[in-house]
């Protein structure tokens, strides 16, 4: 078996072969022989069961295609959103709340470290070690990464990889400028149908035309609203929620 670079590897991992491998076989009724039997009543039971079974997998396409449709009506909507947390952070109690959640999001230990990192080897303990806190930087980058989470939900960080060093360093990607595909939605018609349907997530730098795979972009996100969804739900939220009923019933008073 030939020798893999780390690059196939990662593919394996995270690229079309996995969904490809583990996906179950569909069936549908054509030319091809799909039972040899003498009896009507067995013949006349796999028949409807393949029929069922093709009806089901096409109901599932559909929901996938409606939910994909979902989450595109919803990138104008995130975009506005943004820029609502940009004017939200010059109140300065907000501004203070997100410094507050950051800064109690990355106590220090009693080793003074941000990260504990347990492992049986000390092998795994030494590498980790090198990747935050020398090759990550992950003092002076987690509490940046945190409020940033918490201000829009979501935080996207390109990993610099080298085949033999791993994860050399990170830059911080604009927000508003990455959008995430998940593309079990893209369906029959996309252009790259072939591919998409076993490529389960990429990252696309709509302002620079560049798309990352799935393990180039580390995605955090805080799950809370399924409406939000593939995209994180800012703790922002609330507070916007918060002030339009409060504008309101002002109005109303």
């Amino acid at each position: 078996m030939a020798r893999k670079t780390v690059f196939q590897q990662l593919n394996d991992l995270f690229g079309p072969d996995v969904n490809r491998q583990q996906s179950k076989s569909r069936y549908s009724i054509n030319d091809k022989e799909l039972l040899k039997t003498k009896s009507k009543e067995e013949y006349d039971y796999e028949k409807l069961k393949r029929q069922q079974d093709a009806y089901l997998a096409n109901q599932w396409q559909k929901v996938d295609n409606e939910i994909y449709q979902h989450s595109i009506y919803y990138e104008t909507t995130r975009l506005a959103s943004y820029a609502d947390f940009e004017g939200m952070e010059f109140f300065p109690e907000i501004a203070a709340a997100l410094d507050i959640m950051m800064e109690e999001s990355t106590t220090l230990n009693p080793d003074n470290k941000v990260i504990n990192i347990f492992s049986e080897s000390r092998r795994v303990r030494r590498i980790l070690d090198d990747l935050f806190f020398n090759r990550l930087d992950i003092h002076t980058s987690l509490p940046m990464w945190t409020r940033n989470v918490c201000k829009y939900g979501d935080d996207f960080l390109y990993l610099s990889i080298d085949s033999d060093d791993g994860v050399t360093s990170v830059k911080q990607l604009p927000n508003i400028e990455i959008s995430r595909k998940e593309n079990s939605g893209f369906g029959e018609n996309s252009m790259n149908a072939d591919t998409d349907k076993f490529n389960p997530v990429k990252f696309i730098w709509g302002q620079r035309d560049i798309e990352f795979n799935a393990w180039q972009v580390a995605h955090f996100r805080l799950l809370g609203d399924d409406r939000r969804l593939p995209y994180g739900t800012s703790m922002l939220e609330k507070a916007r929620r918060i002030w339009k009923q409060l504008l309101l019933s002002e109005t109303q008073c």
